[in-house]
C-alpha cells in the first residue's frame, strides 16, 4: 500500500479536501481517503488531482512536429502544408514519432486519449501504451457517390484497431464541409448507441464561408487539388452547427474547436442535444487562426467542457496542463476546479470510462497528478505551475 499526505485534494467527487491521506494499491487503485495525515505517508507539496484526459488528438501526425508548418495561415494554408508534408517521411519514422509523443503524454500526466485516426499506423503504439485510447476512425469525402466505399473502408480500419482488444474504436465524421448528408446518415447507421461521436466544428472562417456558398479559400484549395465539390449543397445563412446538429443521433457528441461559435448557437445546441461535450484546443486555434474559442461563453452557459491538444502539426506540445494554463491566461475568471474537471472528469465521461477514471474515489484507478509551484492559498493554473505524475 502506498500512502500520500496531501494538503489539497481535488477528487471531482465533492468539494476539495484539505490535509488528507490517500492510500493507493500498487496497481494505482484508490484504496482509502482518510481525513488525517499518516505519519508513515509520503508528503506531497502541491495540489493532487486525477490524471488528465486528452479528448482530441491526432497521434498519427506526430512526425510533423519538426516540419515547421507556418502558423496563422488559416485553415486553407494549414491543410495545404499538411497535404504537402504528411507523407514525406517513411512509416518507421512516423511510428517512432508516435512512440515519443505517447511517452511524453504519459509523463505529462495524461491517462486517456480520444485519438483521431485515418490510418492504422498508430495501432501498434496504442496496443503497447500505458494510456487508454479511444480511436475515432475519421470519415470524410465530398462526393456522395463514394459514401458506401468510405464507410466500408472505415469499418475495415475499425476492425484493425479492435482486433488488438485494447481500448476502443468507433466511426466518426470529420467536419461539416467534408461530410455530405448521405455520408453522415450512412455512418450513423453503423454506430452503436454507446459509441461517442466527435466532429471538428466551426473551426475557421474558411469553413464557414465554404459551407455558406461554396466559395473562399477552401473552395480554392479543392479546385487546386482536383477535389470535386460539385455535389456539395451549401447551407446558406444557416451555420454548420445549426444545420447538422438536428440530424445527429442522441449519442454522446463532442464538438471540437468551436472557435467561431456564438452564444446563441451554444444555447441552441444545448437545447437540441442532451449529451453535448464542448472540446477546447486553444493552442491549435491560436496556431492556425490566431483566434481564441469562446470558453467564457461555454462556462457561462453550463457547457460540459473538455480539453484537447490537437496534433503536433498544429501545436508545439501535447500537454493538457499547457492547454489549461493557456485557457486560464485568457479567461482568468473561470474557477480552478471547473478547469480541473474539464481536463479530467468531463473527458472521462465523454470517452465512457467515468466509472474508473476522472475521479479520485475508492475503487477507481484515475492516475494521480501533482500540481507543483502552485499558490496553495488560491490555486490556479498560472504559467509557473508544473505537473508531476505520482501514479
Amino acid at each position: 500500500m502506498l500512502k500520500f499526505n496531501v494538503t489539497i485534494l481535488i477528487t471531482n467527487d465533492g468539494p476539495a479536501l484539505t490535509n488528507v491521506c490517500v492510500s493507493v494499491l500498487p496497481d494505482g487503485t484508490i484504496a482509502d481517503i482518510s481525513s488525517d495525515f499518516d505519519d508513515e505517508a509520503v508528503y506531497l507539496e502541491g495540489v493532487l488531482i486525477p490524471g488528465f484526459v486528452n479528448t482530441h488528438c491526432h497521434l498519427e501526425l506526430s512526425h510533423l512536429k519538426n516540419e515547421l508548418i507556418p502558423d496563422n495561415e488559416g485553415m486553407k494554408g494549414f491543410i495545404q502544408q499538411l497535404f504537402a508534408k504528411r507523407f514525406q517521411s517513411d512509416e518507421e519514422e512516423q511510428i517512432v514519432s508516435m512512440y515519443t509523443a505517447d511517452t511524453e503524454m504519459w509523463n505529462q500526466g495524461i491517462v486517456a486519449v480520444g485519438d483521431i485516426s485515418n490510418f492504422s499506423r498508430s495501432n501498434i503504439v496504442k496496443a503497447e501504451s500505458k494510456i487508454y485510447y479511444h480511436t475515432f476512425i475519421e470519415l470524410l469525402g465530398l462526393n456522395p457517390a463514394f459514401a458506401n466505399a468510405i464507410v466500408e473502408k472505415g469499418l475495415a480500419l475499425q476492425q484493425e484497431f479492435l482486433i488488438r482488444k485494447k481500448g476502443k474504436a468507433s466511426l466518426t465524421p470529420h467536419a461539416p464541409y467534408s461530410c455530405p448528408t448521405e455520408l453522415l446518415n450512412l455512418l450513423f447507421s453503423h454506430i452503436n448507441v454507446n459509441d461517442p461521436l466527435t466532429i471538428h466544428m466551426q473551426e475557421s472562417l474558411d469553413e464557414l464561408q465554404f459551407c455558406m456558398d461554396k466559395s473562399g479559400p477552401l473552395a480554392e484549395f479543392f479546385k487546386d487539388n482536383g477535389i470535386s465539390f460539385a455535389d456539395f449543397i451549401p447551407f446558406g445563412e444557416v451555420s454548420p452547427l445549426q444545420k447538422l446538429l438536428p440530424i445527429f443521433p442522441q449519442n454522446k457528441l463532442q464538438l471540437v474547436h468551436n472557435t467561431y461559435t456564438t452564444e446563441t448557437e451554444i444555447q441552441l445546441a444545448n437545447s437540441i442535444h442532451p449529451a453535448l461535450f464542448w472540446c477546447v484546443c486553444i493552442g491549435a486555434n491560436l496556431f492556425i487562426n490566431n483566434k481564441i474559442p469562446p470558453v467564457d461563453l461555454m462556462y457561462k452557459n453550463n457547457c460540459t467542457i473538455t480539453i484537447g491538444t490537437d496534433s503536433l502539426a498544429s501545436n508545439t506540445q501535447l500537454s493538457i496542463l499547457e492547454e489549461v494554463k493557456c485557457i486560464h491566461k485568457h479567461f482568468p475568471s473561470i474557477p480552478f476546479e471547473v478547469l480541473v474537471k474539464a481536463a479530467t472528469a468531463n473527458g472521462a465521461a465523454f470517452l465512457g470510462i467515468e466509472n474508473r477514471v476522472g475521479k479520485i474515489k475508492i475503487g477507481y484507478n484515475p492516475g494521480l497528478v501533482l500540481l507543483e509551484n502552485i499558490n496553495m492559498h488560491q490555486p490556479h493554473f498560472q504559467s509557473e505551475v508544473k505537473c508531476k505524475r505520482i501514479m
